[in-house]
């Protein structure tokens, strides 16, 4: 009962989050007549004018600022492009909170911080990371809300490109920290800090379903992989955003949820109560190129075999069987989320979260 009501609270939540939350909206369409000048023509689109003379690739000077796109030998084609693209870039830009971004950004290294002083002290037991999972989306999701967020980094930047060949580098640089935090300690932004991740495992952690089902991960990760490859071959053929039509990360911004969103989220939670991490270890984008990543992490689950007893207590508490992996000395392992699950069952400190080898 005490966990149904836990469940139903963390639902009313939810729904009342975000709900004037930023969001990207359309880009206006481009407005050209060959017989403006560049000066009016940027009047006319809103835009700057040395912007958009940059993006013709013509030389900014006086006389350029004067000219008719006649005069300068552009046509109405090679107009329309340059300034869609900047259009493009100028919604992108207005869409975003950056103080907001910035704070979450800052609270994220500091998660990251003091998540590998606890597992380095081996203070993390399941119900304080319980506790601390429900912190963590409370926080990053239903205060701050689903923008940033490490799977928007990827599948942001590969559905914009693929529609309009523009990269909004803003969003390469989020991607270059989410990366910089999965190698600081392994994949401790998703871990510790993924406002769905979170929700995923949390729900995990406090379900009352006993019997979990795990797959293998060459079944995971194919199907993921997969995914991956389908989302991109779409984003750049026809061209659309196919993750964006049920985004699971619009759960902290119900203010955009949809029919199609609705269904698929409350299926997704729904198994999370007894399958780990669906969307993180079955299609999450960021969750492929972190699971890349983490194989470079600095601070780490390391194994010290002499003082292992082969008990198998690791293996069986293991969510995602990256543990098997690790004792079994396979050069691919599963996605490990520092979730101490591991270290907090371990007998004799055989294995711990550290840079070196004990």
């Amino acid at each position: 009962m005490r966990r149904l009501l836990i469940l139903v609270l963390t639902g009313t939540l939810l729904l009342v989050s975000n709900l004037t939350a930023f969001a990207a909206k359309e880009a206006p369409q481009p407005i050209v007549q060959p017989e403006w000048t560049v000066e009016r023509l940027a009047q006319e689109n809103n835009l700057d004018a040395a912007a958009l003379i940059k993006q013709l690739g013509i030389a900014d000077t006086s006389a350029a600022h004067t000219a008719t796109l006649q005069s300068l030998n552009i046509s109405n084609e090679q107009a329309h492009e340059a300034i869609r693209k900047l259009l493009v870039l100028s919604t992108e830009e207005k869409s975003k909170n950056w103080k907001l971004i910035l704070l979450k950004f800052a609270l994220w290294w500091t998660v990251a911080i003091a998540a590998i002083m606890l597992l380095k002290r081996e203070w993390v037991t399941q119900r304080r990371r319980t506790w601390m999972l429900a912190g963590a989306f409370i926080v990053f999701g239903i205060l701050l809300g689903s923008d940033p967020s490490p799977m928007g980094t990827v599948k942001d930047a590969i559905a914009l490109y693929g529609a309009e060949r523009i990269i909004f580098p803003p969003r390469l640089v989020a991607f270059a920290i989410f990366t910089l935090l999965v190698i600081v300690g392994n994949k401790l932004i998703c871990g510790w800090g993924c406002q769905l991740g979170t929700l995923q495992e949390w729900l995990h952690n406090v379900s009352p379903v006993r019997e979990k089902v795990r797959l293998p991960f060459a079944v995971t990760n194919g199907i993921r992989i997969t995914l991956f490859v389908a989302f991109t071959i779409v984003a750049f053929a026809i061209p659309l955003d196919l993750i964006g039509l049920f985004d699971p990360f619009k759960v902290f911004q119900p203010s955009h949820l949809t029919t199609v969103s609705v269904a698929f989220i409350a299926v997704l939670l729904v198994i999370s109560l007894f399958f780990y991490r669906p969307w993180c270890t079955l299609a999450c984008p960021f969750g492929l190129t972190g699971w890349l990543a983490e194989h470079v992490s600095w601070f780490r689950v390391r194994w010290n075999q002499a003082n292992c007893i082969n008990c198998g207590a690791c293996r069986h508490v293991c969510p995602t069987g990256h543990t098997k992996h690790l004792l079994d000395g396979d050069k691919i392992k599963a996605d490990c989320y520092s979730c101490a699950a591991c270290l907090s069952v371990c007998p004799t400190k055989a294995l711990h979260y550290g840079r070196r080898p004990s």
